[in-house]
């Protein structure tokens, strides 16, 4: 059974508030709820060693899967899972993967997301791309995915559930694995990251990066955080 676990990189996100006295008139400092927009991308996602031995006639080439997991307590979001394939990738190949995963944009009467959760993990395939849109669909009319999918976003807007959203994410592996059909047990490299506004990620206006990489691979998350009210205050 296929275990995202193994190879995981893991860190919370900890951005220091800046040393700006962002202040209304009122003399209030501006709360994270007051953000007007936020951004997470993925981009540069290498491939240091595909483990596949280069013996002649044969190039030494290996077939990638990368999943893509986002969820957030923002109304009425959707769990996001995304799967892509990539074939012949060398050692010190980048992946052409530079893409925006997660985007809210302010309206006059949503609410900003108080966390978003995202796993990505780069797994090696020992046979055959398979199709992966019917991978998709197949896993998504899975009854265990759609279960996993209710749990997720009651669970999430229970702050006191935080610490069993690891733990549901986390079994999404064996539904994936299920449909991907004869994968590594081991992948590549599996990064799980929380963005919460309690731990002041929504307080560091711009773009902020972070990078996860271990002996087999490497990539780049960012997130951006807007907030028109700050971002007018003049200094």
């Amino acid at each position: 059974m296929l275990n995202l676990l193994q190879n995981l990189y893991k860190e919370e996100h900890s951005f220091k508030e800046a040393a700006i006295d962002f202040t209304t008139k009122e003399g209030d400092i501006l709360g994270s709820d007051k953000i007007s927009g936020l951004e997470i991308r993925l981009s540069h996602v290498i491939i240091k060693d595909n483990k596949t031995a280069k013996i002649f006639p044969f190039p030494g080439l290996a077939k990638i899967y990368f999943l893509t997991l986002v969820i957030s307590d923002v109304e009425n979001q959707m769990i996001n899972l995304d799967l892509k394939g990539f074939e012949k990738v060398d050692d010190g190949d980048a992946l052409s993967i530079d893409k925006s995963i997660f985007y809210w944009k302010q309206t006059k009467k949503e609410k900003a997301p108080s966390q978003v959760h995202v796993m990505t993990s780069i797994i090696k395939s020992k046979q055959s791309l398979r199709d992966v849109a019917k991978i998709m669909e197949n896993i998504k009319n899975d009854s265990d995915y759609k279960d996993l999918s209710e749990k997720l976003l009651t669970i999430i807007k229970d702050a006191n559930q935080f610490s069993n959203i690891t733990n549901l994410i986390s079994t999404v592996s064996s539904i994936v694995g299920k449909y991907l059909g004869k994968v590594e047990d081991k992948p590549f490299l599996t990064w799980y990251q929380s963005f919460t506004d309690i731990d002041g990620d929504w307080d560091k206006l711009g773009k902020t990066f972070k990078h996860a990489e271990n002996k087999y691979a490497a990539m780049d998350l960012s997130i951006t955080i807007r907030d028109k009210e700050r971002e007018n205050i003049k200094l």
